[in-house]
């Protein structure tokens, strides 16, 4: 009982090594699952005191689960040099580690077996851990979720091949049951699980890297036609996919990089997949599928794709059998045993070949690692508007993940995109939302969209959120390049919306803004300068302004400059001048200069 006791307390000791030492929910989290392992390990040392019989232990470390453990680790530590969360997360995974190793040792020993003790734990906890992180507030389901893959293992168990084994790959068992219940409880903000997904893509050349180090497990255990033939599955896919709608199914990847990871994590464990190679290629093409019929699912239920590669393994688990029975049949039977002629260890180097050719030829091309199309927004908007399949969703998707990380960019184009109504129904209060957002992350074009909707689209007292876009424009201004930030203020202080009422300071953010060349700017400038608003009127001066308004094809402009030329008021009358305003006003559809320009005419 000494070793188990001694890691519950390193198990204790790893929370205040976690950044998230502070959270009182994981101190409790940890604490609590301490204070159950200790009760545990005390009443089964009651029990065989009680009994007379030992605890037994045996050291049996198995080749497969020290090999997979050290190839995780090395993706590990090219994943956390980008993403340095990954680091971080460090004493939390390492305490699941320890959490499973003393959990494995006291459910044995309640079973009445020998403890073997080993490496299994590791690349069960590395493998769930690439693809699932419950948050500090939360992390008791990640016990929970490791806690139930070796459960899995333990209990679930069939005969296969004259031996009783476990039915489920343990990772993918765990990784499975606990996102079937954050999809249907609609929780999957407990998790870091889209992060997850898409920071592991940071790293140049990580899909090198995973290749390079998984040809290990594939040279010592005879796994690659599983990874191959699920490749080659995606890429047939996508490439019919794309010949077909001219736009990519995956948005902004062929092969998104944690699917590239699933396929050589999940889906090779050989204790959970066929054993004959036609089975092992039956299995590969299957996982294929099943990772593009469940993200189609999942994006079409507007459920996070993250989950696509974690829902389809298990179901495969339990068709191992069959798929074996099938592949020893008739011709596909005798194809097997024609294969045996190579010898089993040739004909994996032979498969790894294979998959060596493919994988090349993917890097070659492009298919992956260069840049891919998808993740242009360009891309996706054109295709929205020429009408491709699932386009909007995808751009929407698209803008959405990029705004969600932090791109005042992305929720400018999303507040846009829900502003205009083309693409998508307009909705005015998410445009409001989106642009808010951005101006909070200092968007200059964020705020400006969010001071034009609060002043000019809003009917009510604009609110606090405009007001501070406001403040956004208003230490911008005056500058080159935004005489339409001097207007706004301006118009805001014209009006009262947004900013206390105030002729003059709005007169001097219309000079500013006119002098910038904005057309709207030179309007109001015009009008107050004509009217005497917030200073002495100057006729004059707003006969210059409403040139350049003219000029600007103003048909208002043009109208009220032709009636000061009319009557010579603040300018030199000149007849031929005003008809010429009233035609330019008529010809861009201003009805009154039309039936001024008759009376004129008579």
């Amino acid at each position: 009982m000494g070793l188990p006791l001694a890691m519950t307390l390193v198990f204790l000791a790893l929370a205040w090594f976690s950044p998230g030492r502070n959270n009182r929910h994981l101190l409790w989290t940890f604490g609590g699952i301490g204070a159950a392992l200790f009760v545990w390990q005390w009443a089964l040392w009651v029990q065989a005191g009680r009994r007379g019989r030992g605890l037994p232990m045996e050291w049996a470390p198995v080749k497969s689960h020290y090999v997979q453990a050290l190839v995780q680790f090395s993706i590990y530590a090219y994943w956390g040099w980008s993403w340095h969360k990954v680091y971080e997360e460090a004493p939390l995974i390492l305490a699941q580690v320890v959490f499973l190793y003393v959990f494995d040792a006291l459910l044995c020993w309640s079973r009445g077996r020998t403890w073997r003790l080993g490496f299994a734990p590791w690349p069960i906890v590395f493998s769930t851990n690439f693809f699932m992180w419950f948050k500090d507030d939360w992390f008791i389901f990640q016990f929970l979720m490791v806690a139930t893959g070796a459960l899995g293992k333990e209990f679930i168990r069939w005969q296969r091949g004259g031996k009783t084994t476990h039915v489920f790959n343990p990772s993918a068992f765990g990784l499975a049951v606990f996102s079937v219940a954050l999809i249907v409880s609609g929780t999957s903000h407990y998790t870091w699980g889209e992060e997850v997904a898409t920071t592991i893509g940071n790293p140049h050349y990580i899909y090198l890297e995973i290749f390079l180090v998984s040809l290990v497990v594939q040279g010592l255990f005879s796994v690659t036609l599983m990874t191959l033939w699920s490749v080659l599955t995606l890429v047939l896919l996508n490439l019919a996919y794309t010949r077909l709608t001219g736009v990519y199914f995956f948005v902004d990847s062929n092969i998104p990089i944690a699917v590239f990871l699933g396929l050589h994590l999940l889906v090779t464990d050989p204790s959970t997949t066929p054993r004959t190679n036609l089975g092992k290629a039956a299995f590969g093409v299957l996982y294929g599928l099943g990772v593009w019929v469940s993200y189609a699912i999942l994006i079409r239920c507007g459920v996070p794709s993250f989950y696509d590669k974690l829902l389809v393994v298990p179901v495969l688990n339990l068709s191992v059998k069959i798929i074996d029975r099938l592949a020893g049949l008739g011709v596909l039977g005798k194809l097997a045993a024609w294969e045996s002629v190579f010898g089993l260890r040739r004909l994996n180097f032979m498969h790894m070949g294979c998959w060596a050719l493919l994988f090349m030829a993917m890097m070659a091309t492009g298919f992956v690692e260069a840049p891919h199309p998808g993740s242009n927004i360009a891309f996706w908007k054109k295709a929205a508007e020429e009408g491709r399949p699932r386009a909007v969703q995808n751009l929407i998707i698209m803008l959405s993940d990029k705004a969600n990380s932090g791109s005042g960019d992305a929720w400018n184009e999303l507040g846009l995109v829900y502003t205009q109504g083309k693409l998508v129904p307009a909705d005015p209060a998410k445009a409001a939302s989106c642009f808010a957002r951005a101006c909070e992350l200092g968007h200059h074009g964020g705020c400006a969209n969010l001071a034009i909707q609060g002043l000019f689209l809003d009917q009510h007292q604009p609110g606090q959120d405009v007001v501070l876009a406001l403040d956004f424009l208003e230490k911008q201004s005056p500058q080159p390049t935004n005489g339409g930030d001097c207007y706004l203020v301006g118009y805001a202080y014209d009006t009262g919306r947004g900013r206390a009422l105030d002729k003059t300071k709005a007169r001097e953010f219309y000079g500013e803004g006119a002098t910038l060349g904005d057309l709207g700017a030179s309007k109001n400038l015009a009008r107050m300068e004509f009217n005497g608003e917030g200073g002495p009127a100057d006729h004059a001066e707003a006969a210059r302004w409403l040139e350049k308004a003219a000029e600007g094809k103003d048909a208002d402009s043009c109208m009220r400059l032709a009636l000061m030329y009319h009557t010579g008021d603040g300018v030199a009358r000149d007849e031929p001048r005003a008809i010429a305003l009233l035609e330019t006003a008529c010809s861009l559809g201003a009805p009154e200069a039309c039936q001024t320009l008759q009376k004129l005419r008579r």
